[in-house]
C-alpha cells in the first residue's frame, strides 16, 4: 500500500490498529440508531483522540495505561516507516 500511496490516493478500511497507524489521516466510522433510524457518522481523529482510538482498537472499550502506551508506540513506529 505504501508504494501505491506514494503516487495515488489510497483509502483503506481496517479493524487492525497495526494498519491504521500507517495512514497519514485516520477517520472513525460509527453507526447508531436515532429516532428509529439507523445513522452513520464519520469523523477524523487526531492527536490524543487518535491515540485513544488506536488503544480502543487494541484493547476494547476499557482503555488502560498499557493499551494507551502500546498505541503511542505503534503510532510512533508507523511514522518512522512512512
Amino acid at each position: 500500500m505504501r508504494r501505491v500511496a506514494a503516487s495515488h490516493q489510497v483509502i483503506a478500511i481496517t479493524h487492525l490498529p497495526q494498519s491504521a497507524v500507517c495512514g497519514d489521516r485516520h477517520f472513525v466510522v460509527a453507526k447508531g440508531v436515532s429516532g428509529g433510524r439507523t445513522r452513520t457518522w464519520i469523523s477524523e481523529v487526531e492527536g490524543e483522540d487518535r491515540v485513544s482510538e488506536i488503544a480502543r482498537m487494541l484493547g476494547g472499550e476499557k482503555l488502560t495505561s498499557v493499551t494507551r502506551k502500546h498505541a503511542e508506540e505503534l503510532l510512533e513506529n508507523g511514522k518512522k516507516k512512512s
